[in-house]
C-alpha cells in the first residue's frame, strides 16, 4: 500500500507540516531568486494544489517575505527553514522544498526548470532517473 501523504518539517521543529497526495511535480529548480533565497545551487521542489498542505504546528512562527511581486516564500522565524513558495505564476499550488520532508513523497526529480539560469559553476548533471 502506498502512503497517501507525507511529513517534514523546519530544522528546529516548531513548524510541521503535511502534504497530501498526489504531488503535481518534483524538479529542480535552478532559478536566481531560489538559489540566493536558499544559498544553494538549485532547490529541489515538491508542488501540490494549495489545499494538500497543511501546517499542522508552528503557524504562529511563520514568516513570509514576498522575494519579488506576487511570490511569497515562508519561512520558520525561529530558524529560518524556508519552507513554503507559492506565487501568481501558479495558482492555486504550494512548493515545499523536497529536503523539509521526513521520508520520500510520492515522486522522484523529474528535471531541471530555469536551467538557463543554472550556476555558471555547477559542473553537469546527470540526467534524472525514469
Amino acid at each position: 500500500m502506498k502512503p497517501e501523504s507525507a511529513t517534514g518539517g523546519c530544522h528546529c521543529g516548531a513548524v510541521r507540516f503535511v502534504a497530501r497526495f498526489p504531488s503535481r511535480f518534483v524538479a529542480h529548480c535552478h532559478c536566481e531568486s531560489c538559489r540566493r533565497a536558499h544559498s544553494a545551487a538549485f532547490v529541489t521542489w515538491a508542488g501540490f494544489p494549495s489545499a494538500q498542505v497543511e501546517v499542522t504546528e508552528g503557524r504562529d512562527v511563520l514568516m513570509v517575505h514576498e522575494s519579488s511581486q506576487g511570490t511569497s516564500r515562508m519561512f520558520c522565524g525561529e530558524c529560518g527553514t524556508k519552507l513554503f513558495f507559492s506565487s501568481e505564476r501558479w495558482p492555486g499550488e504550494t512548493h515545499v522544498p523536497l529536503a523539509a520532508f521526513e521520508g520520500p513523497v510520492d515522486r522522484v526529480p523529474q528535471g531541471h526548470a530555469f536551467w538557463d539560469e543554472h550556476a555558471a559553476w555547477l559542473p553537469p548533471l546527470a540526467a534524472p532517473p525514469g
